[in-house]
This record gives C-alpha cells, sequence and structure tokens, in this order.
C-alpha cells in the first residue's frame, strides 16, 4: 500500500447500510484523493433458489439473473453520477452474480483495491443469520483491509481504539491506522488474563494475592506496550495507553464506550470459518458488538 490507499472499493445493496458504507467511503476517498468503486452482487445462492422457487409457485415474477444485473448496473450508475454531481468524485461501477463476499473479494482483486468498505448489515438479515454475514467472510478471504461501517457517517474518524497482542499482525494494523488517519487520537490498548485465572480462584487463592498478580502483571505490560508503541513511532500527544485485566473483546466493548472511538482498528488472525464459529475470535466479537465502525486488517497485509 502507497501512503494513502489509491483504490476504494465499495460494496452496495442499496441497503441504508449500504448507503452509509458508500458514504463513508467517499469522505475518505475525498481525504486521500482516492478512485472508488461502487459494486453491487446479484446473489446467486441455495437461499435465492429457494425464494424464486416459492415465488414461482405463487405466481410472482422473478427477474433472471442477467435482467437484474441490467437493473443493478443502471442503478448504480445512476448512484455515481449523483456523486459526481454534488462532489465531482468520478466512480466506477461493477455489477457480477455470485456469493457476495466471493465476488467482492474477486472484483477487489482484479481493481487492485486497497480498501474495501461494506456496511454492516445488508438488505436481507435472515439470510445474514443463515450463511454468516458477509463481513466475517471476507475477514478470511479479502485481498486488502475491510472496512465494516455501522454508523451514518458525519465526520471524519477524531478517535481510534487499536488493539494489539504485541504480534506482528497488530503492528501491521497500528502502523497503518496511524499512516491513515494522522489527525485521529488513537488509543492502543492491551487485555490480558493471568495464566490459571481460574484454577487459582477455585483453589482458594485469596484475593489479595491475585490481585497483586494482576498489578505486577499490568505493570510489566505497561512497560512492554509503551516500548511498543515508541516502536512504531506514535507519538505522545496524538496516542493514549490501556492495559486491562479482563477477556479481551469484553475489554475492547468497555474501551469503545470509554474512549468514544469512532473507528476499531483490528488484526484479523486469518482463523478458518470453522474455528471463528465454534471457537470464537476477537475479531469476530469485535464486527458483531462493536457500536462503532471496525477496521479489519489480515495478518500478511502491507506494512
Amino acid at each position: 500500500m502507497s501512503k494513502f490507499p489509491q483504490r476504494i472499493h465499495v460494496g452496495t445493496d442499496f441497503s441504508v447500510a449500504s448507503e452509509s458504507a458508500v458514504v463513508r467511503a467517499l469522505q475518505l476517498a475525498r481525504a486521500w484523493s482516492a478512485r472508488v468503486t461502487l459494486q453491487h452482487v446479484v446473489a446467486a445462492s441455495l437461499w435465492d433458489d429457494v425464494i424464486s422457487t416459492a415465488a414461482s409457485a405463487a405466481g410472482v415474477d422473478v427477474p433472471a439473473p442477467a435482467a437484474a444485473e441490467a437493473a443493478a448496473a443502471d442503478a448504480l450508475r445512476r448512484r455515481a453520477d449523483e456523486i459526481e454531481a454534488d462532489s465531482g468524485l468520478r466512480c466506477e461501477v461493477a455489477v457480477s452474480t455470485g456469493r457476495a463476499p466471493a465476488e467482492l473479494a474477486r472484483v477487489a482483486k482484479d481493481a487492485n483495491a486497497d480498501l474495501l468498505v461494506i456496511g454492516a448489515h445488508g438488505a436481507h438479515p435472515a439470510r445474514d443469520l443463515v450463511v454468516g454475514t458477509t463481513a466475517l467472510k471476507l475477514l478470511r478471504i479479502s485481498p486488502c483491509p475491510v472496512l465494516v461501517v455501522k454508523r451514518r457517517p458525519s465526520f471524519e474518524y477524531r478517535s481510534v481504539l487499536a488493539p494489539t497482542d504485541f504480534s506482528t499482525p497488530s503492528r501491521t494494523a497500528l502502523r497503518t491506522c496511524v499512516k491513515l488517519l494522522p489527525q485521529a487520537t488513537v488509543h492502543i490498548a492491551h487485555a490480558f488474563e493471568l495464566p490459571y485465572d481460574g484454577l487459582a480462584r477455585h483453589a482458594g487463592v485469596d484475593a489479595e494475592t491475585l490481585a497483586r498478580y494482576q498489578r505486577e502483571a499490568r505493570a510489566r505490560l505497561d512497560g512492554m506496550l509503551r516500548a511498543f508503541v515508541d516502536e512504531i513511532g506514535v507519538g505522545p500527544g496524538r496516542r493514549a495507553l490501556h492495559v486491562a485485566h479482563g477477556y479481551a473483546p469484553r475489554c475492547i466493548e468497555h474501551w469503545v464506550d470509554a474512549t468514544g472511538a469512532d473507528l476499531v482498528v483490528i488484526a484479523a488472525h486469518g482463523k478458518s470459518e470453522v474455528e471463528a464459529t465454534f471457537l470464537g475470535s476477537v475479531s469476530l466479537h469485535t464486527v458483531m458488538a462493536a457500536q462503532c465502525d471496525v477496521l479489519l486488517m489480515r495478518g500478511g497485509a502491507p506494512t
């Protein structure tokens, strides 16, 4: 990635949530002088086959994929023309048929996109519940960072939360955040749990001893976090450091509220879909629970 993304790819299904993603993408494009592509995917899945069969049985016409693509292309072109008339930004458009995550990732890769922007919820929430959200699937397959927009943007990002576990992916995520959002205050945070925390309580270790262990661990991690951030080059004037004892996803929820974060920038550690579903992950929990936008950085993202 160059200093700023040059190509921003934004997926839209014409829902309210995806329009928020379009607006945020345009805001970032103006700030970074980037080009924007609007993409719509005409869904092709077993779920849609069921809908089509039911509609046919009820005597309701369902448009063929080619007709649906043509209608979507017209709607996208109209939206792109509106954007150009309002802001002067020229938007490209792309329409295809398939499964949304795979198609968004494929077209973004073909276009050498630097950032993929999507809304948190699409036009079919029931389908999202059955097959999983587009955001979580893109977490595994996107060729570039994925920005999940959860709020209608009214201003640029001003307060950013960057959780870290001191890993290479989280280092990359923090560097990217600092580079892309030079005006924002960055809250760098680390959550920890002591080894055998639960066993110690069951073994009858008293609360005062546990509290002492936590204080000692927090002091050591405070120093590690400060050294980590200094090495990356986040100046004291635009950073705040946080260390807390507790389950990382819950700590992130607390930090979002406490800092008034507009955005969480988080490194995804590339778990498979099965692992993410049955074992859980910090990234998955954050995408689902955070009340602000979430930027997902894959472990292999460029520095």
